[in-house]
């Protein structure tokens, strides 16, 4: 949902979703001031049934906004972890296979590294706009084929065989999860909700009477700010792939400098 917000740099998205709850705030307040006080009449009653309904939303709301921004940072930390741990899997194997013998040893390596290239330089910029990469399969089953047509002639090749055959699975499992981390976010229902309720606790804020107009804005401007401020956390994270604020190829770019151009 809103994926454009993810083209935007991190201070900018970060400056319009506060704006915006300032704006909506703020607009509240001088639209629904005198509204209230022709609807509830007395300041002591509206005030107290203002605050009764704000303090249950308020509740219900906070709790909400905890829960998703806990929700949203293991799936950003659950993306880092997939994309670390395929690194290292393919580190191990890359050192499994450099103890065949050659020729297939040298084939095998050229295609590892050919895979890692193909991570940072072509499927990384894929995930960054929400596309899963499909390409990185085919050179796993080049892999696979190489590795399969090998036939080991001493109990030291078939050790070794039998552990790169094991880091390949786990190698293919790994790749798995940083893929289904591309596509995953909040529901849109969800986000919708985030947003009514947003919306409703400002203007719950909105129609408490405070006698100095600039208390006033001073009180709902607080709220809104740190409203605005974890939506925008939520939404930060919420893609782990997209926007500024990624999982990057970090790991991938370690495992090429320090262990395939040795």
């Amino acid at each position: 949902m809103f994926l454009w917000v993810y083209d935007l740099p991190t201070w900018l998205l970060f400056t319009l979703i506060v704006v915006g709850s300032l704006v909506v705030a703020w607009s509240g307040v001088f639209a629904l001031r005198p509204v209230a006080a022709r609807l509830f009449g007395d300041k002591d009653e509206r005030n107290s049934m203002v605050e009764l309904v704000l303090t249950g939303t308020g509740l219900f709301y906070g709790l909400l906004l905890g829960l998703i921004s806990a929700a949203t940072y293991t799936t950003f930390s659950d993306a880092q972890a997939a994309a670390d741990t395929e690194a290292g899997v393919v580190a191990a194997l890359y050192r499994d296979v450099s103890a065949y013998p050659e020729p297939i040893r040298g084939t095998m390596r050229a295609e590892l590294e050919t895979y890692v290239d193909y991570v940072i330089n072509e499927a990384w910029p894929q995930q960054r706009l929400g596309i899963v990469p499909t390409d990185g399969i085919g050179k796993a089953d080049a892999l696979l084929k190489t590795m399969a047509s090998f036939e080991p002639a001493t109990p030291g090749q078939e050790a070794v065989h039998a552990e790169a055959f094991s880091q390949f699975n786990h190698f293919l499992e790994a790749r798995r999860e940083r893929l289904s981390a591309v596509t995953g976010g909040l529901p849109p229902a969800l986000w919708w909700v985030l947003i009514a309720g947003a919306a409703i606790n400002l203007v719950l804020i909105a129609m408490i009477d405070i006698d100095r107009v600039l208390g006033h804005l001073a009180v709902s401007g607080l709220f809104a700010v740190f409203v605005g401020m974890m939506i925008f956390l939520i939404a930060a994270m919420d893609n782990p792939f997209l926007g500024d604020y990624s999982v990057g190829p970090d790991a991938f770019e370690a495992l090429r400098d320090q262990v395939l151009r040795r």
